[in-house]
């Protein structure tokens, strides 16, 4: 067997510190407590990913928000995102 391997070690993430690359990984992190995305990943990942287990739950870094989606499809879950901050009123702190 040899084909391309997309999962970086914990040695190689961090020794990206300080490059876009890194940045680009640290904007794309998520969590999860089902490490069958985990196992997904490992099998078909386009770009580089870095999965870190933290407590009951895995932090993953992305290279790639083509993965991110292609996970959402995968789990047939809609991507959801905050709703843009139109305005912002703070006076009712102070009163």
């Amino acid at each position: 067997m040899f084909k391309r391997f997309n999962k970086l070690t914990e040695a190689e993430f961090t020794a990206l510190s300080g490059t876009d690359k890194f940045a680009n990984m640290i904007s794309n992190k998520f969590v999860t407590d089902d490490f069958d995305i985990c196992e997904w990943l490992y099998d078909n990942s386009l770009g580089q990913y870095c999965a870190l287990k933290d407590g009951p739950q895995w932090i993953i870094y992305f290279e790639s928000k083509e993965d991110v989606a292609r996970i959402f499809a995968h789990l047939d879950t809609p991507i959801t995102e905050a709703p843009p901050v139109s305005t912002i009123n703070i006076q009712q702190e102070f009163k």
